[in-house]
């Protein structure tokens, strides 16, 4: 495993010091930002009342699989690695209702669309899981060398945990090369622990911790298109923010989805009050394929 006590661990930490008593002397423009959205797969589909709890058994939702190409003058971030080039072997873990229940279909891995779209690689600063579930993890195999920036709890979870939340052969490889964060007692939006990763409050790690032990949201500033929240998995769908939902009680019993039902579900809370005080600010869930539709797909960049 990397070294946590590594130069970039300890460059990042200097970061967050800097950014909490306003002495970041290399910060540059927060609207340096921009991301796009690279979808990686789609679910085979499902009733919204099973994605949300109110939500309509005769909705058809039709989640989709991600990662973020987020670019930055400081270097690139991947935010979720989403489907990899090797989830069919990876799905050999799961029991036969599980293949059924997470199936997934127009498989595009990120790295492939990145090569096909002439991506430097050389610019990729690091791979942040928002949280290493199955589908956020399938893909760290495909960017072997690549720093991986994680909470030393979450991967202590993940490496505990099994089918179908983990899954071991995604993360199993010894050339994966680990790098521990940590988050700084810096309140933003109410949120009581954060990261500000450049410097420059352009992108910032919020502790969504609930949905697994070390759930990560990414808050970013970009130029023209105003503040975007990515909340990983805290819920499925933005309806879940706007009707202050968690996810239906029996999914999580039948998958053991949360690692912490009543704990994700304050934090469901805490982005329900955000988006009313925020409403300028744009929630996104990581799977909810209609937020997705209207943000900008690879290799088109926000501006």
């Amino acid at each position: 495993m990397y070294s946590p006590s590594s130069p970039k661990r300890l460059l990042i930490l200097l970061s967050s010091f800097f950014t909490l008593f306003g002495l970041n002397a290399h910060a540059t423009n927060p609207t340096d930002v921009q991301f796009s959205v690279i979808t990686t797969a789609r679910s085979g589909g499902a009733q919204e009342a099973m994605v949300v709890q109110s939500g309509s058994w005769f909705t058809q939702r039709q989640l989709v699989h991600v990662a973020v190409l987020i670019q930055h003058p400081q270097g690139d971030l991947l935010w979720d690695s989403g489907i990899g080039s090797e989830v069919e072997e990876q799905m050999e873990n799961f029991a036969f209702w599980e293949k059924q229940l997470f199936k997934i279909q127009d498989i595009n891995p990120a790295r492939q669309q990145m090569e096909q779209a002439g991506y430097q690689f050389d610019r990729l600063k690091a791979i942040i899981p928002s949280h290493m579930h199955w589908d956020h993890a399938s893909g760290l195999e495909d960017f072997i060398g690549t720093p991986i920036w994680i909470q030393a709890d979450e991967l202590e979870a993940a490496r505990e945990g099994k089918p179908p939340a983990f899954v071991q052969t995604q993360f199993d490889s010894s050339q994966l090369r680990w790098e521990f964060i940590e988050l700084a007692s810096n309140k933003i939006l109410g949120f009581q622990r954060s990261l500000d990763i450049y410097g420059d409050g352009s992108a910032i790690l919020l502790d969504l911790s609930g949905h697994t032990r070390g759930q990560l949201g990414l808050l970013l500033t970009t130029q023209d298109k105003g503040r975007f929240l990515f909340i990983g998995d805290t819920t499925w769908a933005i309806e879940g923010v706007n009707r202050n939902k968690s996810r239906p009680v029996f999914v999580d019993w039948l998958a053991g989805i949360d690692d912490d039902f009543d704990k994700n579900a304050k934090v469901v809370d805490a982005l329900y009050q955000l988006h009313q005080a925020h409403p300028d600010i744009t929630i996104v869930p990581a799977h909810d394929e209609r937020v997705a539709a209207d943000l900008p797909a690879y290799p088109e960049f926000s501006k």
